[in-house]
Formats: structure tokens, sequence, C-alpha cells
């Protein structure tokens, strides 16, 4: 998996696809997304050291905030507020992770 900067990208939740154990999937922000009148949160990796999270507000317009990324090793990275995420899987076309 490497640093950070492998994770790259913008990625949307894919929810319909989200796995036993807490397993939350991602695609590609242009991934042909079936309709949903649920709003996707969003993870974008494009900022080195930084990860912008983004989630459907309470009037539906998306809301944004900006955190710290730190690498701890065995595809496990602190965000700046203290959680930790573990990247379970990560190709071009999907992200797996899992809050620890």
């Amino acid at each position: 998996m490497g640093d950070a900067l492998a994770l790259g990208g913008s990625w949307l939740h894919s929810f319909e696809e989200d796995e036993a154990g807490g397993v939350q999937v991602y695609r590609p922000q242009d991934f042909a997304f079936p309709p949903s009148r649920r709003g996707r949160e969003s993870l974008d990796f494009s900022v080195p050291g930084q990860v912008a999270m983004g989630a459907p507000g309470p009037d539906d317009r998306p809301r944004s905030a900006t955190s710290g990324l730190t690498a701890l090793g065995m595809n496990r990275y602190q965000l700046g507020d203290g959680r930790v995420i573990e990247v379970v899987e990560a190709r071009p076309e999907l992200l797996k992770v899992r809050q620890v």
C-alpha cells in the first residue's frame, strides 16, 4: 500500500457495497453509481498529508472538512481528529476502509 499518496484521488462512498465488519467501500467519483436519494460521503486524498471528507449536511447540501493524515504503518492512517482508519484494499477502481 505504501504511504498515503498511494491512496490518491477523490472517492465517493458506495454504501450499497459495504461489507461486514464495518468495511466501507468507495469508488472513484466518475463511477456509474445507481440512483439514490441518500447522499454520498466523499474522501479526497489529492493534497499530500491531508484528507478532505465530505458528507451531506442537514439541508442535503454537501459539507466538507479537511483533516491531517499521518501514516502509522500496516495500512493504518491517523486523521487529525485522532480517529484511525485502516485501508483494507486499494485499487484504481476500488477503495475499502474501516475505522479502527
